[in-house]
């Protein structure tokens, strides 16, 4: 008996699509958009925190503020201590020296005059003063 020998057909057979061109220009896609990407370096924001050193030493400056007290019959008061209106300016240059601080706050009474209040700031910007702020106690029911 004979054999019959049977040849196997590729599966792609005569019509079949060849992948291996389009493989070629893929990865040479892939190599071209490789190259010629642009890759940017993004800087943030460079941030310098303060020590634990300077933070305490921030917190006693707000604590040395030179505080005027304006009351209702015109009379000044400096660091807690009562100032006459002539020499208002030199106890508020003073209290400047020793807190080492050029911020003022004037802090008045509801029913101080407005002539008393700019004296104050007045003497306060001719000492050298850079910052002012202003204070009032608010009485109790009102807002």
């Amino acid at each position: 008996m004979k054999r019959q020998r049977f040849r196997r057909e590729s599966l792609i057979g005569e019509g079949g699509v060849d992948l291996t061109p389009l493989i070629d220009c893929v990865f040479l896609l892939l190599i071209f958009f490789m190259v010629t990407t642009v890759f940017i370096e993004v800087q943030g924001l460079v941030v310098d925190l303060p020590s634990q050193a300077e933070a305490e030493e921030e917190q006693q400056q707000k604590k040395k503020d030179v505080n005027i007290l304006v009351t209702a019959a015109g009379e000044y008061t400096v660091g807690g201590s009562s100032v006459s209106a002539s020499g208002l300016a030199a106890a508020i240059k003073g209290a400047m020296d020793e807190a080492n601080n050029r911020t003022v706050i004037i802090q008045g009474d509801p029913e101080a005059l407005h002539k008393n209040i700019v004296f104050a700031m007045d003497a306060a910007q001719s000492v050298g003063a850079e910052q002012m702020a202003f204070a009032i106690e608010q009485q109790e029911g009102t807002q």
